[in-house]
């Protein structure tokens, strides 16, 4: 009986691990995108070589990694994971759910980061 009591309150807490480092990454995600510099527009009208290199040109800025990623991923994971609890913690928009991260890290000071590593990984194969 302690078994199940114990395996529902893992899967609560992993749970909870796994949407917190979401919430995490999804903010770090949305600093960068915001400081990224605007994509140039694409044309629609006029000579078919002038749309197809505007539109080149498009697809090469929004294909390109932001700076900002590739600085992150050039640091160590400790920083990186650093970077992003502290984004977290003064973004306005996640206020309520910094101090679950802030649990979350101590209840599980190896497992969170790794969560949130792993998220940002494929969100950063993803998207950039």
């Amino acid at each position: 009986m302690s078994c199940r009591a114990d395996t529902g309150w893992d899967n609560r807490m992993n749970y909870a691990i796994r949407e917190t480092a979401a919430a995490v990454v999804a903010a770090a995600s949305d600093f960068i995108m915001e400081g990224r510099a605007p994509t140039p527009s694409t044309q629609i009208e006029g000579p078919y070589a002038s749309v197809l290199e505007s539109q080149r040109e498009h697809d090469l800025a929004i294909g390109s990694a932001p700076i900002m990623v590739e600085l992150l991923n050039s640091w160590t994971i400790e920083a990186r994971i650093g970077w992003m609890m502290n984004n977290f913690e003064t973004n306005e928009r996640y206020a309520c759910a910094s101090n679950i991260a802030r649990r979350a890290l101590i209840a599980a000071p190896i497992g969170f980061p790794l969560e949130i590593e792993r998220r940002w990984q494929k969100r950063a194969s993803k998207t950039w």
